[in-house]
């Protein structure tokens, strides 16, 4: 009989929280609602923008217990419309209930192209605070003092118009079955570009509370995430279903009161999105390669180098020794180029941290001894707690505390400061009898990547770890293509000094 683990710890991990939480609050929202719908856009002749002021509250239910509340309203404003979303939600980490409020709010002229907007997500005393504005066809982004400063413009082609964060990107009215309406979204934090496919799949009624209120089913597919919507003539939302078994219903402040005062028990938003494991890892610190099979998914590719290799369903992971480097610092190849290169989340540029990283380094231009100062100084001196935001290295570097997510953020971005080229690794870590989601680091030596984690200090990692992709804080939405499909099978495994141990497939 096979064995399935998939059982969290009962005491606080922060090295399984980071990845799934950031992946959370962009489902309702957080990053989500940074995107930008490109005037451009073709929309048919028989789609309207709806004209009506509206003022909805909504309940998010995470599998089923209430996980908070949200309020979403369009009135008219001086020069269109004012378009603001609030959400209140708490998350539980492995015990630990962290409460989040995020607050956008945007004006846009008649066709709901931008003029300005504001993004604010606060949880304790950690904040993400971002505005921008339309000057011309050139979109300004203001970064506030306490995360830095400075401003970022974005040349478009077109003015934009905004995406909201709950419902259809904008309020159109005047669908019918089967329409295929395909939006594309911009980006304003790195530039990229993305389609949004929208399918209306029926007419069809939809409960609400004891009521039953005509809607179009629609299904919106966002990169790798897949929301079903009930959308109401006016093109507002009544009701939401997204992955980790999140639902978001229309409901009232006289139901939200009523729930807010009921006790309740959230569940654990890790223990939702381990792995399934079949088999055992026996003593995984001395385990010296594995393979597994993949299960659930198809038609991904996963990476694939020295220390993980990918054969068709199989993946093989083996502990690597420490890499010889093979240039100087600062690295000129014009090939790594983007893996020095700054963003929004990794602050390279920042003076503090270039200071900093000058500091941590001193005169070594040794780039393995280089990263190995960088993960070890992160390790040290980051207070390892859950931190539901958005991790922008600058404000990590003040706050000092974060999960796997502000560990990586601020590696990546002490490195490229001193330039080495970096970047930030998505995948799993096995820990206590499961696999669960995670960030590291890797370091470019000149002739491979280092894979490190500065969460826990290891360099390099080992054959614990399982690369899903790579890229910045808001490419991290794609992990969503594997949760509640990815099963892992183990096949066979080495221990040191060379024991092979050999499992039934």
């Amino acid at each position: 009989m096979p064995f399935f683990s998939m059982r969290p710890s009962n005491r606080f991990n922060p090295y399984v929280t980071g990845i799934i939480v950031a992946c959370w609050l962009i489902l309702v929202g957080y990053l989500v609602k940074d995107q930008f719908l490109e005037a451009s856009a073709t929309v048919s002749d028989s789609f309207r923008f709806s004209t009506v002021e509206t003022d909805d509250w909504f309940i998010i239910r995470i599998a089923g217990a209430f996980g908070g509340f949200g309020r979403s309203r369009q009135f008219k404003g001086d020069s269109g419309w004012r378009i603001r979303d609030d959400l209140n939600i708490s998350l539980n980490l492995q015990g630990q209930v962290k409460p989040v409020r995020i607050s956008n709010e945007a004006e846009v002229d008649q066709d709901f192209r931008l003029i300005s907007f504001r993004l604010r997500v606060s949880s304790g005393i950690v904040s993400f605070d971002q505005k921008g504005y339309m000057s011309g066809r050139d979109l300004i982004i203001d970064i506030p003092k306490f995360q830095g400063g400075g401003t970022k413009k974005i040349k478009l082609a077109e003015v934009p118009r905004m995406s909201r964060s709950l419902g259809l990107p904008v309020p159109l009215t005047g669908l019918q079955v089967g329409d295929d309406i395909r939006l594309p979204i911009f980006d304003p934090l790195d530039g990229n570009k993305w389609d949004a496919a929208i399918k209306v799949l029926e007419k069809a009624d939809v409960e609400i509370g004891d009521k039953k209120i005509p809607a179009w089913r629609v299904r919106a597919t966002f990169r790798s995430v897949e929301v079903i919507m009930w959308i109401d003539d006016q093109g507002r939302l009544l009701k939401g279903r997204m992955p980790l078994n999140i639902m978001v219903v229309r409901s009232d402040k006289n139901e939200i009161q009523r729930e807010l005062r009921a006790s309740r028990d959230l569940p654990d938003l890790v223990a939702m999105t381990s792995v399934p494991l079949e088999g055992t890892i026996p003593e995984p610190d001395k385990l010296q390669r594995i393979k597994l099979q993949i299960q659930g998914i198809t038609g991904v590719a996963l990476p694939s180098d020295s220390r993980q290799k990918i054969s068709g369903t199989e993946i093989e992971l083996t502990r690597q020794d420490l890499p010889v480097s093979s240039y100087a610092l600062p690295n000129k190849d014009p090939r790594m180029g983007r893996y020095l290169m700054p963003s929004r989340f990794i602050r390279s540029d920042s003076p503090e941290i270039i200071r900093k990283a000058q500091e941590i380094v001193g005169n070594e231009t040794d780039p393995v001894k280089a990263a190995l100062l960088v993960n070890s100084w992160v390790f040290k001196n980051l207070k390892k707690v859950p931190t539901p935001a958005v991790p922008d290295a600058f404000s990590v570097l003040q706050m000092g505390q974060g999960d796997c997510n502000e560990h990586a953020v601020l590696a990546a971005s002490f490195a490229r400061a001193i330039g080495l080229p970096a970047q930030i690794a998505v995948g799993l870590i096995y820990s206590e009898g499961g696999f669960f989601y995670h960030a590291w680091v890797e370091y470019w030596t000149g002739s491979s990547w280092l894979a490190a984690d500065p969460l826990m200090d290891k360099a390099p990692i080992p054959p614990l770890y399982i690369a899903l992709l790579h890229g910045d804080v808001d490419k991290h939405v794609n992990v969503m293509a594997f949760l509640g499909e990815l099963k892992l099978k183990v096949l066979d495994i080495t221990v040191m000094p060379g024991k092979e141990v050999s499992l039934s497939r």
